[in-house]
């Protein structure tokens, strides 16, 4: 694998072919960063999306028409909601 093929590789799937990523990166020093702020990124984009996945429990825990600390209440899913309107 040369550099070009390298790069393009890292840009439709970091993770994928690993074995041969990692055999040019051991070979290649600008490509080893590339490899490890691509991994890095890549993670940073995992644990988003958990935290995002976590704040959306907990709203879950607030029904809809149930009060919230504020005293308001949700108002609950009309037709207008549905419709678009």
């Amino acid at each position: 694998m040369n550099c070009l093929a390298f790069r393009r590789q890292l840009l439709v799937d970091p993770q994928g072919r690993q074995a041969e990523l990692q055999a040019h990166a051991a070979q290649c020093a600008p490509c080893a960063r590339a490899l490890k702020r691509a991994l890095a990124f890549e993670a940073s984009l995992k644990a988003a999306l958990l935290l995002d996945d976590a704040d959306d429990d907990a709203d879950d825990s607030h029904r809809e028409g149930e009060s919230d600390e504020r005293g308001d209440a949700d108002p609950p899913q009309s037709a207008y909601c549905v419709n678009g309107y």
